[in-house]
């Protein structure tokens, strides 16, 4: 099996580092048992602050998502030394980096690569490169709701929902620097034309592990005929 997980940056929002810990161990037994495995790191709350920082110096879309890439790759800095000897050393630069580590053996880890691309969107095309079975993209929620759970108590989780469906619920989103959330519409159109197995969850340990076993967990896309 080889899966691409797109690990939300809020998991590096504060000092407890437990969560990094305790995924990074199921990471590591999941790649011990033969499996390939890449993952894609977000920036998260540092991301943001920066960014907010430099529009009000006044700085261009494309220099704020220089900056937003940044921090990704030092938040990937932080998952290769969680991971330890099994993760390629250094933050993957380029796509063909991906597929350097997986000839290798080695787990490889991205921050953002280009200005205008989120890292949903570089964990699509990383997928999409190295023909994962499955791309998961685990987020700060356990999956796509018909509401946003977290100012809805009544929403309901989806667990299934088709790229059409997923484009209608995100049509409104922003795309400037540092607004990526769920998904976004360039890696919804990767997604689609590889038809890669995607799965949306949460970053906790147990539903990742849950994820790549293969059990039922978060909301899977689905394609349209």
């Amino acid at each position: 099996m080889i899966a691409v997980i797109k690990l939300s940056g809020s998991l590096f929002n504060g000092p407890d580092v437990s969560g990094i810990i305790s995924i990074a161990k199921v990471l590591r037994s999941y790649h011990a048992a033969g499996n390939g495995l890449t993952l894609v790191v977000g920036g998260g709350l540092r991301s943001r602050e920066y960014i907010s920082l430099g529009r009000k110096l006044h700085l261009n879309e494309n220099y704020l998502d220089a900056i937003g890439i940044d921090a990704t790759r030092i938040n990937a800095r932080l998952m290769i030394g969680a991971l330890g000897e099994l993760a390629f050393p250094l933050v993957g630069g380029a796509l063909e980096d991906a597929s350097l580590a997986s000839s290798m053996k080695m787990i490889g880890v991205f921050g953002g690569l280009v200005p205008g691309h989120s890292t949903n969107a570089v964990a699509a095309l990383v997928a999409e490169r190295l023909g994962a079975d499955i791309f998961i993209n685990a987020t700060d929620v356990a999956g796509v709701f018909d509401k946003d759970p977290r100012t809805h108590g009544d929403s309901k989780l989806l667990r299934q929902v088709s790229v059409g469906q997923l484009r209608d619920i995100l049509k409104n989103g922003e795309s400037v620097a540092g607004s990526y959330e769920l998904m976004d519409s360039f890696a919804l159109l990767i997604i689609e034309r590889s038809r890669i197995r995607t799965l949306i969850t949460s970053y906790s340990a147990p539903d990742i592990e849950k994820a790549l076993s293969g059990q039922k967990i978060g909301t899977e896309v689905v394609f349209n005929e």
